[in-house]
């Protein structure tokens, strides 16, 4: 495949990544600026332990998380607002992705480079932001949160003590993280990537 300069590589990669799912929040994502780039900064802050807010804002849910107020639990059915950014994942096929990926790798490999990275080898920030979300405790019940000034936080020290994004990853249900999980897990074998 000829590919095009990074900078202009957003049209091929909407055309790329429409042609594997019509979701609307994958359709929303693809409308914004800088796909590639995005992809790459996200993938690395989650390797990094932090929350990519800024460069996967589009998933972010409208609603705010509930809480139980007489218990300080979180209500399960807050999990229900990443129910849409679940489906958008999971409507695109991992082994198709894993294809794509393949065949636009230069583009991701160069984006990877400009983070400072120049050994430029993608696959790195991916098996990193793997293990990061894979690290992240399965949690028995509801977990207990406490008020802050504008914020909750964890009751349980050790769940406080976690990587901001492996925070945001339990706030997204035991069952929608199962499923990212087995995602990711059919990409990464696909593309036969050593954790």
């Amino acid at each position: 495949m000829t590919l095009p300069s990074l900078s202009a590589s957003d049209a091929l990669l909407r055309d790329l990544v429409s042609a594997l799912s019509r979701h609307p929040l994958v359709a929303r994502f693809l409308a914004s600026d800088g796909i590639v780039r995005n992809t790459v900064l996200a993938v690395e802050q989650i390797g990094d332990g932090r929350t990519p807010a800024v460069p996967l804002n589009v998933w972010r849910p409208d609603s705010r998380l509930a809480v139980d107020g007489t218990a300080g639990r979180l209500d399960p059915r807050t999990y229900s607002r990443w129910d849409p950014a679940t489906q958008s994942l999971l409507s695109i096929n991992p082994h198709d992705a894993a294809q794509l990926y393949v065949n636009v790798k230069p583009l991701f490999d160069e984006a990877y480079r400009d983070l400072g990275h120049p050994n430029g080898d993608f696959d790195e920030s991916i098996v990193r932001a793997l293990q990061t979300l894979k690290e992240t405790p399965a949690v028995t019940g509801e977990p207990e949160l406490i008020r802050r000034s504008g914020y909750y936080e964890h009751a349980d020290p050790a769940l406080r003590a976690l990587r901001p994004v492996q925070k945001q990853f339990l706030l997204i249900g035991p069952d929608n993280r199962r499923r990212v999980l087995d995602w990711l897990d059919q990409f990464a074998k696909t593309l036969d990537l050593k954790e």
